[in-house]
């Protein structure tokens, strides 16, 4: 029940058997359809219930494209079935057009009547429930889910099922409580509910409670040994043990579900996933290739459309791509963000795990100016945080804060108005200007913003904050004043309540409270801080010397490079290998027995010295020196006074 913890979608789905009875009323439905009935659309959902009570969902479309005469006749009295099975094989466009068929786009759910006794109305949001959240839709899965739990006075549908389900959302997007509080109480006795209350705690970073909440549900499936959801709450739990910090525990919990699950379940391949993600891999000592089969990558691709929600299974694709990137295999440039910019990024390199750093950073350099050029829309922004990750590891700061400020100048040319992307790229801006200390850069670009506050603030309330203490480390008080005046009047700051508090402290403008200060440190394990590896802050003018690259400096370094590496090859090639090494080579040249002073020269010889031929001839007085006749010409002037 926890793995399965939404609702039974089709509630009007009465064949109530096992896989085998399955299989009879398939057959017997399709010999009536076959050989003529009474009520042909009757026997059609039947057979279509029975294919979705044994997941045959490719072959129930099958069923309705042979049999269109019926659907068409007969259609209204199918769509909850047809709507199930667009939901399970994801075909987003079909379900969305027979869903708005039944609710047009603008209808307000509270001005529904009689959805009490409208039962396929009813289930026909279940589903559309369901969808919303598997695709991503939090606040409409939301919103049906509270509707649902506001009008079920008939107790059609469990109230326990209705309240899991009025929960699943808020683990995606914890906000949308502050917008509208959960309708329904939650009760201790339900393992299913402590289960999904827990997931409300771990998106709130509540993980010591979370885990008191799952060690009770724990109990709970342990009670009614429900061997599947004692699994699940055990996969979660080693899951956020590990959001905790408590990695022991956490490896102990999955390394005894991996010995017990079974290898092709989904269950195992999460499981399976976790265990793997506490090793740090490798491009140069780890096998890629292996690691892709031992997490089973074809297995994973395969039930992505029914076992996996949106998140997970956008955090598995992440993962298998860049997995697929660093084993140099061929990643195709798909509807993703990241599929495209990785797509990209193979093309421009010969290889991840082959060509340097410094390599795969100049080409992508170059490449990512000529596409700012051209254009920001598009997969520009990921290439663009690409490239500047490379500039980083790199050290080039300066060429990743050119590639940002390109880009927002190209991407402001005909427009005033902030997109995700540009927000984005402020964020990285603004750590790049700090790191280096480039305090004038950041001053213009907080003036470039200042004239685009006065439009609207309200669509990213948490980058205007974010903006307001930029201000501050500038020590401009009064803009960051005005502008956290200005987010807390807004509406939504009600509901984005990150850092509210800290921004009413500063704009109450009380004096420093040593108590207050006190009472703030106090709590503090300042050994276990140093010991975790936390450094002290450092003053400014300390941060601002990080040593830019002097391209002459650079071109000196590669020079001597080189040189060393010619000197040491000739070495390596006219050495003598029959020769061994001077064993006194490390002894000082003086001390060595092979060490011979030099022969002293002229005067400086002692007695029984060996003399050369020049200093004999300079002791024979035999030979006399013959005249200067340079100088015997030379008239001598008498000098005068100075």
């Amino acid at each position: 029940m926890a793995k399965d913890n939404l609702t039974q979608l089709l509630s009007q789905l009465d064949v109530q058997s096992s896989k085998d009875e399955h299989n009879k009323v398939e057959e017997t439905c399709l010999k009536l359809l076959q050989n003529g009935c009474s009520n042909p659309g009757e026997v059609l959902r039947q057979y279509m219930v029975a294919l979705i009570k044994q997941d045959s969902y490719p072959k129930t479309l099958e069923v309705l494209s042979k049999y269109k005469h019926i659907d068409e006749k007969f259609g209204k009295s199918l769509i909850i079935e047809k709507l199930y099975v667009y939901y399970k094989l994801n075909m987003v466009k079909k379900f969305d057009q027979l869903y708005y068929s039944v609710f047009p786009k603008d209808t307000d759910l509270n001005q529904l009547k009689n959805i009490n006794k409208n039962l396929t109305k009813r289930g026909i949001l279940h589903v559309r429930a369901q969808f919303c959240y598997k695709n991503g839709y939090y606040p409409e899965a939301y919103e049906i889910y509270q509707f649902l739990s506001q009008n079920n006075q008939l107790h059609i549908d469990s109230e326990i099922e209705l309240a899991c389900n009025e929960r699943v959302p808020l683990t995606a997007a914890p906000e949308l409580n502050n917008i509208k509080p959960i309708i329904s109480a939650s009760d201790e006795h339900s393992y299913d509910l402590l289960f999904n209350d827990s997931f409300l705690l771990v998106a709130n970073g509540e993980y010591d409670e979370a885990i008191q909440f799952l060690t009770k549900a724990l109990e709970g499936a342990k009670e009614e040994n429900f061997q599947n959801d004692i699994d699940t709450i055990e996969v979660q739990l080693a899951y956020v043990y590990q959001l905790s910090g408590d990695k022991n525990t956490s490896k102990t919990l999955l390394s005894k579900l991996l010995e017990r699950l079974d290898k092709s379940s989904p269950l195992y391949l999460v499981a399976n996933l976790n265990y793997r993600s506490f090793s740090d891999l490798s491009k140069y000592h780890d096998n890629i290739n292996m690691i892709l089969r031992e997490i089973n990558v074809e297995k994973l691709n395969s039930l992505n459309l029914q076992q996996f929600t949106f998140q997970q299974w956008s955090m598995i694709q992440k993962n298998c791509l860049f997995l697929n990137l660093f084993n140099d295999n061929t990643i195709q440039s798909k509807n993703s963000l990241i599929s495209r910019t990785l797509s990209k990024y193979q093309s421009l390199i010969n290889g991840v795990a082959h060509e340097s750093y410094k390599t795969q950073a100049k080409k992508l350099y170059h490449n990512t100016i000529s596409s700012i050029s051209s254009g920001v829309d598009g997969s520009v922004i990921g290439q663009i945080i690409l490239t500047i990750q490379l500039q980083l590891i790199e050290k080039n700061y300066d060429n990743a804060i050119r590639l940002g400020e390109l880009f927002l100048n190209k991407s402001w040319e005909n427009s005033t108005t902030l997109k995700d992307a540009d927000y984005l790229v402020c964020y990285i801006l603004f750590e790049l200007y700090t790191t280096i200390g480039r305090s004038s850069s950041k001053s213009q670009l907080l003036q470039k913003l200042k004239s685009l506050t006065e439009t609207d603030i309200t669509h990213n309330l948490t980058f205007w904050k974010h903006v307001g203490f930029q201000y501050l480390s500038l020590n401009k008080s009064n803009e960051a004043i005005k502008l956290f005046k200005q987010i807390l009047n807004e509406d939504r700051s009600k509901v984005e309540t990150e850092y509210n508090d800290l921004i009413i402290s500063i704009l109450s403008n009380d004096d420093f409270d040593k108590r207050k200060g006190i009472a703030l440190v106090e709590d503090l394990d300042v050994e276990k801080i140093i010991n975790d590896g936390v450094k002290p802050l450092e003053a400014s003018f300390k941060r601002n010397k990080i040593t830019k690259p002097n391209k002459l400096r650079m071109k000196l370094l590669e020079n001597k490079k080189s040189k060393k590496a010619k000197k040491l090859a000739i070495f390596l090639k006219d050495r003598d290998l029959t020769v061994l090494p001077d064993s006194e080579r490390w002894i000082p040249l003086k001390d060595r027995s092979n060490y011979k002073a030099k022969k002293k020269q002229g005067a400086k010889q002692t007695q029984g010295g060996v003399m050369n031929k020049k200093a004999e001839q300079a002791l024979d007085i035999t030979k006399k020196k013959a005249p200067d006749n340079k100088n015997k010409n030379k008239k001598t002037k008498k000098k005068g006074r100075k």
